[in-house]
C-alpha cells in the first residue's frame, strides 16, 4: 500500500468513527426526550387522578353537608312547630314537692356558714345568725292583696335601706319576697357576695351561700328589665338559668350591672331602692377577696309595710 492510499484509509476510518459517535449522540438524545415525555405524561396522569379524587371527595363532602343542612332545617322546623305561641300560658311558680301545702315550712337541716371575719360598720353579729332556715317545697303562700303598695325596710349592719316593691311588674316575685320576709326568713342573713366587677351585692341564701335552694322555682318576670334595664338601685332576682329564681337576690349599687347585662336582661327586677343607696355604696366599697367581703354585713331585719 502506498503512502497516499494509507492516508485515505485513515481518513475514511476517522469519518466512520465520527459518524458512529454522532449516531450514538442522536440515540442518547432521543432516549432522553422519550424519558422526559414519559415523565410529563405520567405526571399529568397523576395530577388528573388527584384532581378527580379531590373532586370526588368534594362532591361527597358537599353531599354530606347538604344532607346535614337539610336535617338541621327539618329539626328546626319541627322545633319551631313546637315553640310556644304568644297565646301560650306564661311560666308559673314550680314547687319542688307539690304534695306539700303552699307556705308550709320544712326544716332544711342546713347550718349557715359562719366565719371569724369582723362585722362591718362596728355592728354586732345578729343573735339568730347560726339558726337553720326553713325551706318551702310547696311554694310560698299567696299573701299579696289587690290595691296595696308594698314597701320593704331592710335594716343592715351599716344602715337602713328602703325598697319600693314592684308588685305590678313582678307579682310572683314580690309575693315570694313578701311571704319570706313575713316569715322572718331574711332576718340575720348575710350579704355574702360583693361582685365588684358588675356592681352587685347578693344575699338571700338560707345557709349564707349561693347554693341554697328555697324549695321552689319562680318564673322570670323580665318586662321591666327589658324595657328599663338595671338602673342603679334596682333589686333583682338571682338565678341559675331561666325560671329558676328562689330566695336569693341582689342590690345593684352602680352602673356596671346595667352595662354588663345590656344584651342579657335575664334577671327579674322586683324592687327599687328609694332610700339608703348610699348605704349600699358603702357596703359595696368594703374590700373583697374574690367576691367575698372582708367584713361581714347582715340584713338584721326585713320588714314589710303596706301603703
Amino acid at each position: 500500500m502506498s503512502g497516499s492510499q494509507h492516508k485515505k484509509q485513515e481518513k475514511a476510518r476517522r469519518r466512520a468513527e465520527r459518524e458512529k459517535a454522532r449516531q450514538e449522540e442522536r440515540r442518547r438524545n432521543q432516549m432522553t426526550a422519550i424519558a422526559v415525555v414519559a415523565v410529563l405524561v405520567l405526571g399529568g396522569v397523576l395530577v388528573a387522578a388527584t384532581v378527580m379524587d379531590r373532586r370526588s371527595e368534594n362532591a361527597d363532602a358537599a353531599a354530606e353537608l347538604q344532607s346535614e343542612i337539610e336535617a338541621a332545617a327539618s329539626e328546626a322546623a319541627e322545633q319551631g312547630s313546637e315553640a310556644p305561641s304568644e297565646d301560650a300560658e306564661p311560666a308559673t311558680m314550680v314547687p319542688d314537692d307539690p304534695e306539700v301545702e303552699a307556705g308550709e315550712a320544712v326544716d332544711s337541716g342546713l347550718e349557715p356558714v359562719i366565719d371569724d371575719r369582723p362585722v362591718a360598720c362596728d355592728a354586732d353579729e345578729p343573735a339568730n345568725v347560726a339558726d337553720t332556715r326553713p325551706q318551702f317545697p310547696g311554694g310560698p303562700a299567696d299573701v299579696l292583696e289587690a290595691g296595696v303598695d308594698y314597701v320593704a325596710v331592710v335594716e343592715t349592719s351599716c344602715g337602713t335601706v328602703t325598697l319600693d316593691l314592684l308588685e305590678d311588674d313582678a307579682p310572683e316575685t314580690v309575693n315570694s319576697f313578701v311571704f319570706l320576709a313575713q316569715q322572718g326568713f331574711f332576718d340575720g342573713l348575710e350579704i355574702f357576695r360583693n361582685a365588684t366587677s358588675i356592681g352587685a351585692l347578693q344575699t338571700g341564701g338560707g345557709d349564707q351561700s349561693n347554693t341554697w335552694s328555697i324549695g321552689y322555682s319562680l318564673p322570670d318576670e323580665l318586662g321591666l328589665a327589658e324595657s328599663d334595664g338595671y338602673p342603679v338601685g334596682s333589686v333583682a332576682m338571682a338565678n341559675a338559668g331561666p325560671n329558676t329564681g328562689g330566695s336569693q337576690f341582689f342590690f345593684v349599687y352602680n352602673e356596671l350591672f346595667d352595662t354588663a347585662f345590656d344584651q342579657q336582661r335575664a334577671y327579674s327586677v322586683f324592687g327599687q331602692v328609694t332610700e339608703g343607696l348610699d348605704i349600699l355604696e358603702e357596703i359595696g366599697a368594703i374590700a373583697a377577696e374574690g367576691e367575698t367581703p372582708s367584713e361581714r354585713v347582715y340584713m338584721e331585719t326585713v320588714t314589710i309595710q303596706e301603703q
